[in-house]
């Protein structure tokens, strides 16, 4: 251990939280942020759907907002974004990969 290191833990419990408003009904499987939007984060779950927040919606203190919710046959194990902050790729348990792109608004 390096002088004046702590343990990676302590550095885990004193990270900031986050509690998401209205997250996800079984386990999170994955997370990623958008690449331009830095604010914008998708969730799989074993609940069968991915989810897109805000995070910085809805205030302080609301947890952000869900702007989506896409659901899958099956578990979602693993998902990314893709070209753009609009399209995401999910892989899930079923052995499908699926595209998924938010219209513009």
């Amino acid at each position: 251990m390096m002088p004046h290191s702590r343990p990676l833990t302590t550095y885990l419990l004193s990270a900031p939280q986050f509690e998401l408003a209205r997250p996800p009904t079984d386990a999170v499987s994955s997370l990623a942020f958008a690449p331009t939007a830095p604010t914008r984060l998708l969730v799989a779950s074993w609940d069968k759907n991915v989810y897109l927040y805000d995070t910085h919606a809805g205030g302080e203190g609301e947890g952000g907002s869900l702007l989506q919710t896409f659901e899958h046959r099956a578990p979602v194990l693993d998902v990314c974004f893709g070209a753009d902050d609009n399209e995401a790729f999910t892989a899930c348990v079923d052995w499908h990969v699926r595209r998924s792109v938010k219209p513009d608004r």
